[in-house]
């Protein structure tokens, strides 16, 4: 129930009514389900978050600030007890209204608000003291301070600030130490946070998170500028953000997550299938295993996923299913690949299959975006070949001229399919989208 269909639900209403296409009766049931209703309210308390936060902002901004601009006239007893006395002062108060039923977001703003006054304090402390150290430290503290936060309240936003600050902390600390170390960086953030995103129903933390995990996994296999094991890395970790992205909607677990990590699983696939096409970026496999384990979990995770799906998908999605596997596994393939041309081959059949598959999703859902997608991706491909390869301008120009035909045919016969269409109630009552 996403608030711009709802708004709109509302307003036509009326006109329904008034028309006689609905009943009372009826526009009540449909108010009531849709919650139509709370959509004043709902906006209210949107809108009072994000004048409570950037609120809050400005006055942790105007305490260092004030603190900054009177650095050195100040002792360093009052310097800490400013610095603590605004850290403690936004979380106490904070904590009180976040309690409280009418400023409960308020409260959070605030809270958040004292998260970055935390991190602050790190560096003044730090530099009061004189203490000296790795500069990825001080966001490895303010991380693990955030994260006992955002679990106290239940926050979304402050398991985001944990994951922007851990992983600087990552940058820095996997640059300096062993990769094993490194290695539990993703399984760290894992554990820390996707619980959190589960009980608070927060897709963008969720997202965010499995984004951070392959983000990490992809840094620590190209580590020592191994350009296959990145493409490993991002290949399977995009291939499993999808597969799991479907299993949320098979299975109806977090459902609400659904589109979005299959969305950003997909999103993962196309930018990784396009980089790699080139063929420059190609280079002699020489796989590491402490670097491969976190793509083959990935790989492995992946697989058992789609086993899962094909128990409880219809017939109708599975080529959807076995076209995005074999892009991801054709992806996962070509890091293994120890020719060039080879190599060029897979990564731009990779992303054909996955340029096909945007636009078989169109088809099922009826839904344009997915088809202006899926052509202009393909096209971006054609097109990328051209310019990347040594030809005539007469030949570039025939292909740009061609490209564009075919976008206007296709959009032309798009548009005709859509027309021919013609969706009842009865025809998409047992119709689940692949996208909602």
């Amino acid at each position: 129930m996403n608030t711009k269909f709802r708004a709109a639900l509302r307003n036509e209403l009326p006109l329904w009514i008034r028309e006689g296409l609905v009943s009372e009766e009826t526009a009540s049931n449909l108010s009531t389900t849709y919650q139509l209703g709370n959509l004043k309210e709902e906006s209210s308390r949107l809108l009072s978050a994000v004048i409570f936060t950037i609120g809050g902002l400005l006055l942790g901004g105007g305490v260092i600030s004030f603190v900054a601009a009177n650095w050195d006239d100040i002792s360093t007893p009052v310097k800490l007890t400013i610095l603590f006395s605004a850290l403690l002062g936004f979380h106490a108060v904070g904590y009180w209204l976040w309690r409280s039923t009418s400023w409960r977001r308020l409260g959070h703003a605030l809270i958040f608000c004292g998260c970055l006054v935390f991190g602050a304090n790190i560096g003044l402390v730090a530099q009061i003291f004189n203490i000296r150290g790795d500069w990825y430290g001080a966001f490895g503290a303010w991380a693990i301070g955030s994260l006992a936060v955002a679990w106290a309240i239940r926050s979304w936003i402050i398991g985001v600030l944990v994951l922007f600050t851990s992983f600087l902390w990552f940058i820095g600390f996997q640059d300096d130490h062993h990769q094993r170390a490194a290695l539990l960086y993703p399984f760290a953030i894992a554990v820390a946070l996707i619980p959190l995103a589960w009980i608070i129903r927060s897709r963008v933390l969720y997202a965010g998170t499995w984004l951070g995990i392959v983000i990490a996994a992809s840094v620590i296999a190209g580590n020592h500028g191994s350009a296959n094991q990145a493409l490993l890395a991002m290949a399977a970790g995009g291939l499993l953000m999808w597969m799991l992205g479907q299993l949320h909607r098979a299975a109806a677990w977090r459902k609400e997550f659904s589109n979005v990590a299959a969305g950003l699983g997909l999103s993962t696939l196309a930018a990784t299938a396009y980089i790699w096409s080139f063929h420059e970026l190609w280079t002699n496999p020489k796989l590491r295993l402490m670097q491969s384990l976190l793509p083959l979990l990935f790989l492995a995770l992946s697989i058992a996923a789609t086993l899962l799906l094909f128990r409880k998908e219809r017939q109708t999605q599975s080529w959807l299913i076995i076209g995005v596997l074999a892009a991801g596994l054709l992806l996962a393939g070509a890091s293994l690949v120890n020719r060039e041309i080879p190599f060029t081959i897979v990564t731009n059949l990779a992303a054909m299959i996955l340029a096909a598959v945007l636009i078989g999703i169109s088809l099922i859902d009826e839904q344009r975006a997915f088809f202006w997608l899926g052509s202009l991706y393909l096209v971006l491909l054609i097109l990328s070949r051209f310019l990347e390869y040594e030809t005539s301008l007469l030949i570039k120009s025939a292909a740009f001229l061609g490209c564009g035909v075919a976008v206007i045919l296709a959009g032309v016969s798009y548009e005709k399919y859509l027309r021919r269409k013609i969706p009842s109630v009865a025809d998409n009552k047992d119709k689940e989208p692949v996208y909602e």
